[in-house]
């Protein structure tokens, strides 16, 4: 028996009004995943690329079978039970100690292959005005790295990239997920 492909979809957590950058980067690869009977592996991050991706693969509907949503212990806790409801395979990775890159280098493990689009310095600027710091490697471009065979998160600058579970959690990610999910 052949084993099927998997794609890691991963991507911004900002995609713009109306899903846009989601629209405009990931749909055409994604259906032709789907057309294919290709598996998916999707961060559980509320909004953006990961949000957007369960959103759009339920609608089409791709069997919820097909999907798997890797989380750590802490985010299963917290939004676990959510995706459960919606009929989805949830893969917790790791204990209440596990970071976030290490739930992400388990999604590339687990796949076969990427959809995912890094945005372009112009792109970034723009998005990110005076906030845009140069250098900076987002989880997307890390996880392609990752499958590449180069996972360093050093900056072209040679200094070391912050861990993104500071910034995640800065940010309130994990509050915004338990909100959005069903309980």
């Amino acid at each position: 028996m052949v084993k099927p492909e998997v794609a890691f979809i991963s991507g911004p957590i900002d995609t713009g009004p109306g899903a846009e950058y989601f629209k405009s980067h990931y749909v055409a690869p994604i259906d032709a995943a789907i057309a294919r009977d290709h598996r998916f592996v999707i961060g559980p991050i509320p909004s953006g690329v990961d949000a957007d991706a369960l959103d759009y693969l339920l609608a089409y509907p791709v069997d919820p079978l097909r999907i798997t949503i890797f989380v750590t212990e802490t985010e299963d806790r917290i939004a676990g039970d959510g995706f459960r409801a919606r009929g989805v395979n949830v893969q917790v990775v790791g204990d209440r100690t596990t970071l976030p890159r290490e739930r992400d280098a388990a999604m590339t493990a687990a796949s076969t292959y990427d959809i995912l689009r890094i945005r372009t310095e112009k792109e970034a600027r723009k998005l990110y005005g005076r906030a845009y710091r140069s250098g900076h490697m987002t989880n997307t471009e890390y996880n392609w790295k990752r499958r590449k065979g180069s996972p360093t998160r050093e900056a072209p600058d040679g200094r070391e990239e912050t861990s993104p579970s500071r910034a995640t959690r800065k940010n309130g990610w994990l509050r915004r997920l338990s909100a959005k999910l069903p309980k």
